[in-house]
Parts: C-alpha cells; sequence; structure tokens
C-alpha cells in the first residue's frame, strides 16, 4: 500500500537536482570531446568567456551611463569571436546546441515551477514517486493488452446475451482504441461486474498503455482515494502535513487519466458521497478522463449512491457491463491443480 504521507516537496526535489546534475555532466562531456577535437574552439569559448566576466565585474561598479558604453564595447569586442565560432562550428558540422545545456522539460529548464506554479512536468514525477513505492509497476508488466486473454472466458450466451467472450472482446476492443487514440476528451468509463472478470485487469492494460506513451495515470483503490488522499489532505490542518499532500491531491483533478478500483468498498457517508460527486464533476468539467470500476450492480450503485452521482456516470459515461465465471478463480484453481501433478 502506498504510503501517500511520506512523498513530498523534498522527494522532487532531489529528482529534479538528479535531473539538472545528470545533463551538467553530460555538457561537460560533450565540451570535452568536442574541444579535444576543436582546440580553437576552446580557445575562443576562454576569450569570450574572459570577456563576458571581465565586462560584469567592471559594469557592476560604474554608473548607468558608464555601464552602458562598456556594454556596447564588449560587443564590438566580442561580436568577430562569435562570428568566428559559429564559422568554425559550420564547418566541422557541429551544432550549436551540443555546446548548450539540454532539459528533460524546457518549459521549467528542470525547476519544475513556472511562474510561481508547478510544471505540469512535477506531476509525472510525482506519479513515479507513487509507482515506486507501490507494486503497481509489477502489476503492470504481467497485466497490460499483451498479456489479456480470452481462453478462460466462456464462449456460451447467458440469457439471451452474447458469451462472455465476445462480450470482453468487445470492451477489450474498445479499450485498445481508447489507449491507442487516447486525447483530452474527457472520454470515461464504467466497468462493473461480479468479481474477477476482468474489469481490473482491463483498467491495468489502459494504465500501461497511456503511461508508456508519457500521459499522467493516478491509479487509487476507493479506500485511498476517500481515505488516505481526501480525507487526508481536507481534514489535516498542520500547514507542513498538507504540503507533502498536496501534489498526490491536486493529480486526483489534474491527471489525464484517473483510475478508481473497487469503488463500493469504501464507507459510505456523507463525505465520501460529497467528495465522489466532486471528484466525478469536476473532471468532467475539464474533459479529464476517469475509469471506475466497482463490484456492484447499476441498480446497487443506485441504492448506494446519490442519483446525481450515478446519473452522471450513466449519462457520460462508456457503461461496460463484465459478466461470466470468476476468472481470477479459475485461475487460481488450474495453478493449485497444476502444481499437485
Amino acid at each position: 500500500m502506498t504510503d501517500y504521507f511520506t512523498i513530498g516537496k523534498n522527494d522532487i526535489s532531489d529528482i529534479y537536482s538528479r535531473i539538472r546534475a545528470m545533463h551538467q555532466r553530460e555538457l561537460a562531456e560533450r565540451r570535452q570531446r568536442i574541444y579535444q577535437q576543436l582546440p580553437e574552439l576552446a580557445s575562443l569559448d576562454r576569450e569570450l568567456t574572459h570577456e563576458n566576466a571581465s565586462s560584469l565585474r567592471r559594469i557592476l561598479t560604474l554608473s548607468p551611463d558608464a555601464a552602458a558604453k562598456v556594454k556596447q564595447e564588449r560587443l564590438v569586442r566580442i561580436r568577430p569571436l562569435q562570428e568566428k565560432r559559429s564559422a568554425l562550428l559550420l564547418e566541422n558540422r557541429i551544432p550549436e546546441t551540443d555546446l548548450e545545456l539540454t532539459y528533460d522539460c524546457p518549459l521549467c529548464k528542470d525547476e519544475g515551477i513556472v511562474d510561481g506554479q508547478r510544471c505540469s512536468c512535477y506531476q509525472k514525477h510525482m506519479l513515479k514517486l507513487l509507482y515506486r513505492q507501490s507494486s503497481l509497476g509489477d502489476v503492470l508488466e504481467k497485466e497490460n493488452f499483451d498479456t489479456f486473454s480470452f481462453d478462460q472466458y466462456s464462449d456460451q450466451p447467458v440469457d439471451g446475451n452474447v458469451s462472455p467472450r465476445e462480450n470482453v472482446r468487445d470492451f477489450y476492443r474498445q479499450a485498445k482504441d481508447f489507449a491507442t487514440t487516447f486525447s483530452p476528451e474527457g472520454k470515461s468509463f464504467l466497468f462493473y461486474g461480479g468479481a474477477g472478470i476482468g474489469k481490473t485487469f482491463l483498467s491495468n492494460c489502459i494504465a500501461k498503455q497511456l503511461m508508456d506513451t508519457g500521459h499522467s495515470v493516478l491509479y487509487v483503490t476507493a479506500n485511498e482515494l476517500f481515505n488516505d488522499i481526501l480525507s487526508a489532505y481536507l481534514m489535516y490542518v498542520e500547514p507542513d502535513t498538507k504540503e507533502r499532500l498536496k501534489p498526490v491531491y491536486e493529480l486526483v483533478y489534474k491527471a489525464d487519466l484517473l483510475v478508481l478500483d473497487d469503488l463500493g468498498t469504501e464507507l459510505t457517508n456523507t463525505f465520501t458521497l460529497s467528495q465522489l460527486f466532486e471528484v466525478i464533476n469536476r473532471r468532467m468539467i475539464s474533459g479529464k478522463s476517469t475509469i471506475i470500476s466497482t463490484n456492484l450492480s447499476l441498480r446497487q450503485m443506485r441504492d448506494r449512491y446519490q442519483d446525481r452521482i450515478v446519473s452522471r456516470i450513466v449519462d457520460r459515461y462508456e457503461i461496460c457491463h463484465f459478466y461470466g465465471d470468476n476468472i481470477r478463480s479459475k485461475r487460481k484453481a488450474d495453478n493449485l491443480k497444476k502444481g499437485t501433478q
């Protein structure tokens, strides 16, 4: 289980520090390699650095008018050096960028902050920390579109409906298309039906593909969402605690995809009802995609949750009713049988 209290500002700052240090090392290695190839370039860069530093030291001690004159003189001195440098790079087919610092995120320059606000890349690093703490990374290596199997689903029709196998094939196609052509248009799914028939597995398939293509995905159980994130953040008054939980809280609303697993296992009260509505409604308004999986039937959902919640889900989500035998139990039984042979 993920400990959301131990993830916070210091962890993210450490990640950004390592990223910046890595790019500084890479730049130093590139420069050393290029300077060995072109000693003349190294000499030019030393002259330019000296001129810039010398001019800056003088400017700091001068009046505005005198400083402006020094700046103009500096431009006159360095212009031929810069022209010679550019010609040398062009002649040797060396891009200017090879001698400049690169960034994972050009927007914030690997600082995590833009105009006083957290950069979008901050969320991705927070999610990496969450996955590192949880076992989700290992799960997604086993449960993805490549490993999804239809073999254990019955191919016999059920109560006049298509077979469980054909039913889940249709959901698989929808899920694969959704993940492959993902766009921030807010398409959402409700996966409902009995336990152990593929709802969580298919959710994992979508999560894995979106994460692999660089999208932010927050995957939580209902208990984690209401108890460990929303309740903890909204109920705590200590500034330090709220600051640690704030990035995770924001992901509930800002992640490209929120996967809410096992809805119905949480303690239902006024708080959870109001917060469930808030999450569904705010993500719907902002055009963010959500996947909800539950063992409850639609009737049980209407009995348990307010009609304004269920009606929004039914009206705006793709409704996928999973049915058939418990695949998870069948798989365990088969494994036990193999182990005794």
